[in-house]
């Protein structure tokens, strides 16, 4: 079945493959990842059985995603709301509104989605909508199982299923209750233009809390959430802070019950020690996105590095990018899933190639942000609490707005970040 000529192989005796590579997950990780390989003449398959839908998330698209993936504002059908004000209120209730120079973008998850699955199957892709059931090795590729019990034969097997991903847990094991984040949220159904917040992100830092509370703005929706790292408080407490936070934004009045859909999610935020050890590849797989662990662990942002990280994937199985030398973590932690095919060495050779990339890309920089975690959000500045104290230097001095704008856009290193706010403040002061 395989009939584009491929980098890898020939499939001349291998008539039977549905495809070279097959995609489990079709959010914004797998559609560009699939949208890239099928565009170059890859034969691809994307698994997902809802397709496109509204995932639990804010939605914001950062402005460096919207500056590296310039298709992201291309297509006028597919709508989103670009917004330039973004108010941080610190835990001693200090408030700061920057301006910022470039927008980012925030969607419904929903048509965010769907408009990266559809320039996917636009490519070439073929689009499965049922989820995988079960996978294996056979021979030197994988046979897939669907839901409705049809086998699938592939090459090489992508998991792009998010952080509660079936492939990482059947490869790898399931990320430790450490390395997670709990979200819950409401979307809150809107008359454009009927609030006056409405072109306003805000950002909440309550105190003795690692995580904040947001309120994004989309198209006729306002998306309000909490994030906080697993464990550290209950559910029940989560949603009673969501609730007031809510409330405080209507003015002291809960909007009607019948405009509101609650959602909950789990977001990968990594623990500094999982770090070196991390894997998202082997032996004729990879991961990508939040089933790799691809998000800020400060912020929780991961549609960045889903595309990112994708893209690199991409680099990788095309042959593009530096290949790196280091290879020795990649047999670490293998399952019985993971015996190397004999016939494998240009599936090898990219997966030490994407190890290489996406370290070099963005791992070390959210490595040193899991570093920075406790700090940032229990952390002191001045013998002041982090976040009131970066809010209170911000609210007077331009070039700690200017470190807070280039954060909010997703261009401020965590490497550089405490020290060029102590730059900032020696400036000030």
């Amino acid at each position: 079945m395989i009939s584009r000529n491929a980098t890898f192989y020939t499939f001349d005796a291998l008539s039977d493959l549905s495809a070279e590579i097959g995609i489990i997950g079709g959010g914004p990780a797998g559609a560009h990842l699939a949208s890239r390989l099928a565009a170059s003449g890859r034969e691809v398959i994307i698994f997902d059985p809802k397709g496109a839908w509204e995932k639990p998330c804010g939605g914001g698209v950062p402005t460096r995603a919207i500056r590296e993936f310039g298709f992201l504002l291309e297509a006028s059908s597919y709508p989103n709301k670009l917004v330039r004000r973004v108010t941080i209120i610190s835990p001693l209730e200090r408030r700061v509104t920057i301006q910022l120079e470039r927008p980012f973008a925030i969607y419904s998850r929903e048509v965010l989605n769907s408009l990266i699955l559809d320039r996917a199957v636009e490519a070439g892709a073929e689009f499965v909508r049922n989820a995988v059931v079960d996978f294996a090795r056979e021979g030197s590729g994988w046979k897939l199982t669907a839901d409705d019990g049809r086998p699938f034969r592939i090459r090489f097997l992508v998991g792009a299923d998010g952080a509660a991903s079936f492939t990482r847990r059947r490869l790898i094991g399931i990320f430790p209750k450490q390395d997670l984040a709990l979200a819950f949220g409401y979307n809150v159904n809107e008359p454009i233009g009927s609030n006056g917040h409405a072109e306003e992100v805000i950002v909440r830092f309550p105190r003795d809390f690692t995580g904040y509370l947001w309120a994004f703005p989309r198209v006729g929706v306002m998306n309000f959430g909490v994030a906080s790292k697993l464990g550290e408080r209950t559910s029940d407490e989560l949603r009673r802070l969501l609730g007031g936070f809510v409330q405080d934004y209507y003015g002291g009045r809960p909007p009607d019950a019948a405009r509101m859909s609650f959602f909950g999610a789990k977001i990968p935020t990594l623990d500094v020690r999982s770090w070196p050890g991390l894997k998202a590849s082997g032996e004729g797989w990879a991961l990508v996105g939040d089933a790799a662990g691809f998000a800020d662990p400060i912020t929780g942002e991961g549609i960045y590095y889903a595309l990112k990280s994708a893209d690199l994937c991409a680099d990788a199985l095309l042959g593009n990018g530096h290949l790196g030398c280091g290879r020795g973590h990649e047999t670490a932690g293998m399952s019985h899933l993971d015996e190397p095919p004999s016939d494998s060495p240009q599936y090898s050779e990219a997966t030490a190639r994407y190890e290489h990339l996406w370290r070099d890309s963005f791992g070390r920089d959210l490595e040193h942000a899991s570093y920075r975690l406790p700090r940032f959000y229990r952390g002191t500045f001045f013998g002041h609490i982090f976040t009131d104290a970066m809010v209170a230097l911000a609210r007077h001095h331009r070039g700690v707005r200017t470190i807070l704008e280039r954060a909010l856009m997703g261009e401020q290193s965590y490497l550089t970040l405490k020290r060029d706010l102590i730059r900032r403040a020696f400036q000030f002061f």
